[in-house]
């Protein structure tokens, strides 16, 4: 028991001195750093936390053109003006190095001559439509190869339902960020 008056015992005067060492604001240029680094924290966060949100966007742009701008590349995959578009909805056979098999690749080249056939004639409107890919990573190597996503319309049908119908494709529907695995042709 300390007796008023009485000097602090030395074990409590070392423990307030611990105490006030948290306690106590630093001077000027420690306030400065503690602001600057709850500043590069909070930034750091937003930009993190925003690059996992949705991408809230509008509607694609709507592209009505005739088949002699567009070229088909396979069964799923059209390029307009130099810009390649991935049509979601349905999976084609591969007919390049990407094939499993020579089923796989000769069932690919039959997709992409009807693909050819059914786009050569008719009002045929390109919609582009957001990929189904990491937050980010769109119109990268990571998401559908560099590739834009779209929906192909022919007199207001979509050209995947139609491949589909005949065999030629599979449905394949991916979910907000990414998509299930291919069904093997092989």
């Amino acid at each position: 028991m300390r007796l008023v008056g009485a000097p602090p015992a030395k074990s409590s005067k070392r423990i307030w001195s611990i105490i006030n060492r948290f306690r106590r604001p630093g001077g000027r240029k420690q306030r400065w750093r503690r602001t600057a680094l709850t500043c590069v924290v909070a930034i750091a966060t937003v930009i993190v936390g925003a690059a996992f949100l949705p991408k809230v966007t509008g509607p694609g742009n709507v592209i009505t053109t005739s088949a002699a701008d567009l070229r088909v590349v396979d069964g799923d995959t059209v390029s307009f003006r130099g810009i390649s578009y991935r049509l979601v909805g349905f999976d084609a056979p591969e007919t390049n190095s990407r094939a499993k098999c020579d089923s796989e690749r000769a069932s690919g080249v039959r997709a992409t001559a009807r693909f050819q056939d059914l786009i050569s004639s008719g009002d045929i409107v390109l919609r582009e439509v957001r990929c189904s890919c990491a937050p980010g990573t769109e119109g990268t190597h990571f998401c559908n190869f560099g590739r834009q996503c779209g929906i192909l319309l022919r007199n207001g049908e979509n050209v995947g339902d139609t491949l589909i119908r005949e065999g030629l494709a599979h449905p394949f529907h991916c979910g907000e960020f990414r998509c299930p695995r291919r069904l093997g042709w092989c």
